[in-house]
């Protein structure tokens, strides 16, 4: 997991790294005494877990909680002070942990039990791979998906939600050949092997289909490409410059991904 700390003192910043190293599961990355300095970092850097001291000048650790959720709102938090006093609050914002200062490297690893299975616990069963050749896994394992079949998915599943029309998916797959009423049935055939396979590993709701094409429910799976979209990348999401390298149109939608990544 990678974890920031942030605590006005850096003495206590020190403490923590110290009892935490050789920690598994646990990198700090990011080591803040301004609230501020802490808030921009998480903004550009996929950060899962937060260790905040309370009573820390400018945005106190509350209110920075707060702002870190919004820009990721499955981050783990965990208030580290000196007071008991603001338990109440932190339960108000969804806080998952609260260590009163002075702490022991014991208490450190009774905390990381907990975080380990609150992390296992945020990932879906479901998992779909656009970065490099699309992939769809459950439970970690490939789900047979191939041909045209698999293509309509990750086509679909491109738009993140949006429908996509059945006339639209058509024109994109089968670009070479005109649009007809009759040419759609090799497109509807291809339609049915997807439902079918997705029906056989038991995952076919996340495919839904509306009056005018397709779309798919985001709310069941996790995928590198969102998280990248959400700045919310882990160490299955990285991008190394491919994205749906076997389909042509995903060429479009690469440009627009590098324009970013160089925009940074």
């Amino acid at each position: 997991m990678r974890a920031m700390i942030v605590d006005d003192e850096p003495l206590m910043i020190r403490k923590f790294v110290r009892l935490t190293e050789g920690m598994a599961d646990l990198n700090v990355v990011g080591q803040f005494e301004d609230a501020q300095d802490a808030l921009e970092y998480a903004k550009n850097n996929p950060i899962e877990v937060a260790f905040l001291d309370v009573e820390i000048p400018g945005i106190n650790g509350i209110d920075l909680a707060r702002e870190l959720k919004k820009i990721r709102n499955n981050m783990i938090i965990v208030f580290i002070t000196a007071y008991d006093e603001y338990i109440r609050d932190s339960n108000e914002i969804g806080a998952d942990y609260y260590i009163i200062k002075p702490y022991t490297k014991q208490v450190l690893e009774i905390m990381m039990e907990k975080l380990r299975l609150l992390a296992e616990r945020q990932h879906k069963d479901i998992y779909i791979q656009m970065f490099g050749r699309f992939l769809v896994k459950k439970n970690g394992k490939p789900v047979q998906l191939t041909g045209k079949a698999k293509e309509i998915l990750a086509l679909v599943v491109s738009r993140r939600g949006k429908e996509i029309s059945n006339e639209e998916i058509y024109s994109t797959l089968w670009e070479d050949r005109p649009y007809s009423n009759a040419c759609m049935s090799v497109y509807y055939n291809a339609l049915r092997r997807l439902k079918n396979a997705l029906r056989k590993e038991d995952i076919q709701d996340i495919l839904v289909p509306t009056p005018r094409g397709q779309t798919v429910n985001t709310e069941l799976f996790d995928c590198d490409y969102y998280a990248w979209q959400d700045k919310n990348m882990d160490t299955r999401d990285s991008f190394e410059g491919e994205f749906l390298s076997e389909y042509s149109w995903g060429e479009y939608m690469l440009a627009n991904i590098l324009n970013e990544e160089w925009g940074k």
